[in-house]
């Protein structure tokens, strides 16, 4: 789990833009495959907890999301801060919520 979180937190730099220009600005982003491959789903910033599902995902919204290990935001989570992403999430995404 901690590893999740220092993941969660890294900062885009040039090699990691993919994930970033993959999402447009303002959108959170979520891929059914590690690696922001498969099928991908975009989302606004809508509040709350939210069903999604997702093996990787980018946080380009002005808001911190929670990724949730369960349905209806239950279980095991980790946040991904505006601007960052996961290219691998450490389970299956179940939920999400936005906060602000």
């Amino acid at each position: 789990m901690a590893g999740a979180a220092v993941l969660a937190t890294l900062p885009l730099t040039a090699t990691t833009a993919t994930a970033a220009t993959k999402c447009a600005s303002g959108k959170i982003c979520t891929w059914s495959k590690p690696g922001f491959g498969g099928t991908k789903h975009t989302y606004g910033k809508d509040s709350g907890c939210c069903p999604r599902s997702g093996r990787s995902v980018s946080d380009q919204s002005n808001k911190v999301v929670t990724l949730c290990k369960d349905a209806s935001c239950y279980g095991s989570r980790f946040d991904i801060e505006p601007g960052h992403y996961s290219e691998k999430t450490p389970w299956p995404v179940k939920s999400m919520a936005v906060w602000g």
